[in-house]
């Protein structure tokens, strides 16, 4: 071979290395800490960010398993992670600016309990809370009166009562709807609250009784800063319902499924009272965009029984359906988050139109409010049915302040 083949040869080879070297820093890959506590001996779920810093489409593929190493007080394990296929592609086409979640599922061992650190093979180091399993009884060591009594310092052991009770609300609580406390129009303060909660702890997806859940939502208007600082109106949502998350996953896109029954009214009592019963039927769709966005529309379409007297026109404002979009921005480095999302309704005959707009964003960049890490939330509403007790009269409002959850 002639040497300036060999040299043809050589740059070639030196240009395939330098490109792949620059591929391979276009994409930062990192797992998420998850938010929740976890429980020994349990199947946990890990997701892995993939995101395209360059300015060319980039495809990935995702390992099967990884290697893992587990550390637990002076304890260390080696496990595997596993790419969930079921929710996961095992490669996708990032966008430039884009980014894609995958799931990747980990066996936590019975013996693994308080703070765990996880090694992950060509990832970054994680730190995760773990508590113990519900069938895991707690060990007490038995001391000597004697040396108890000689002893300066308290031991204290863990009760299984409050480790149960962790536990127990940890698989069956959660956060429903948006949780906030705002002020500016009056009625010069709304606050809302809403949990949600899971009948039945079961691992069975065909279940339904899987998916069944109670929840409750209370929205109150609050003349706070009146000369009679009196509640203006409260509005009192019980419901009962299915949920079916990710019904369907491909890619980019996911689709949810609620249905179920809900009563609304506001306890108010003789002409002021306000009242009505809906069975409703509630898809939500989701779509993964380039440059860390996402953007949902979620149709609610319902229809009435039982109406209050005092409400009996409330379809000709209320109408049959709404629909909430909302565009989200989520840097998965920081967890800096932005939301516009919007609410329409439209009454029954294609008039009454309500319209209630939300921004929310937190402060991950202010240093000062760094440790308390707020999210503001900016609301205007405009048109029919800001409150239930006025759900046929227009109006409109201006309020800001907090949201403690979304």
């Amino acid at each position: 071979m002639s040497i300036a083949r060999r040299s043809q040869l050589l740059f070639l080879v030196l240009l395939l290395t330098s490109v792949g070297s620059v591929l391979a820093q276009d994409i930062t890959a990192v797992f998420t800490t998850p938010s929740e506590t976890l429980t020994a001996g349990s199947r946990a779920s890990l997701w892995l960010f993939c995101m395209n810093n360059s300015s060319n489409s980039v495809i990935r593929t995702f390992e099967p398993s990884l290697r893992c190493t587990l550390t637990a007080q002076s304890v260390t394990f080696e496990t595997v992670l596993l790419l969930n296929t079921k929710s996961s592609p095992r490669a996708a086409t990032i966008a430039p600016g884009g980014f894609v979640k995958v799931e990747y599922l980990l066996d936590l061992p019975l013996t693994s309990s308080g703070q765990v650190t996880l090694d992950v093979s060509s990832y970054n180091q994680l730190v995760v809370v773990v508590g113990p399993s519900s069938s895991e009884a707690p060990v007490v060591a038995s001391v000597p009166a004697s040396l108890a009594s000689a002893s300066n310092s308290t031991t204290v052991a863990a009760t299984p009562s409050n480790s149960d009770l962790r536990e127990y609300f940890a698989n069956h609580m959660s956060f429903y709807e948006p949780i906030y406390f705002i002020g500016g129009s009056a009625p010069s303060v709304e606050f809302q609250l809403s949990l949600k909660y899971k009948v039945f702890a079961f691992k069975d997806d065909w279940d339904p009784l899987t998916h069944l859940y109670f929840a409750y939502t209370q929205t109150s208007f609050w003349n706070a800063f009146s000369k009679n600082p009196s509640f203006f109106d409260t509005s009192y949502k019980p419901s009962m319902f299915l949920y079916y998350p990710d019904v369907f996953r491909k890619g980019f896109f996911q689709l949810d499924l609620q249905g179920g029954v809900e009563h609304e009214s506001n306890g108010r009592g003789g002409d002021l009272e306000r009242s009505f019963n809906t069975i409703y039927l509630q898809p939500k769709a989701t779509f993964d965009l380039p440059y860390n966005l996402q953007f949902s529309l979620q149709p609610r379409a319902w229809f009435y029984y039982r109406v209050g007297d005092n409400n009996a026109d409330i379809a000709d404002y209320h109408g049959y359906a709404d629909l909430i979009t909302a565009l989200t921005w989520l840097d998965p480095k920081s967890g800096e988050k932005i939301q516009v999302s919007n609410k329409i309704l439209i009454g029954d005959d294609g008039s009454h139109v309500g319209l209630l707009s939300d921004l929310r964003f937190n402060l991950v960049g202010v240093p000062v409010l760094r440790r308390f890490n707020p999210t503001i939330q900016i609301q205007y509403f405009y048109g029919y049915g800001q409150n239930l007790l006025e759900y046929n009269v227009t109006s409109h409002a201006l309020r800001a302040g907090l949201c403690l959850w979304y």
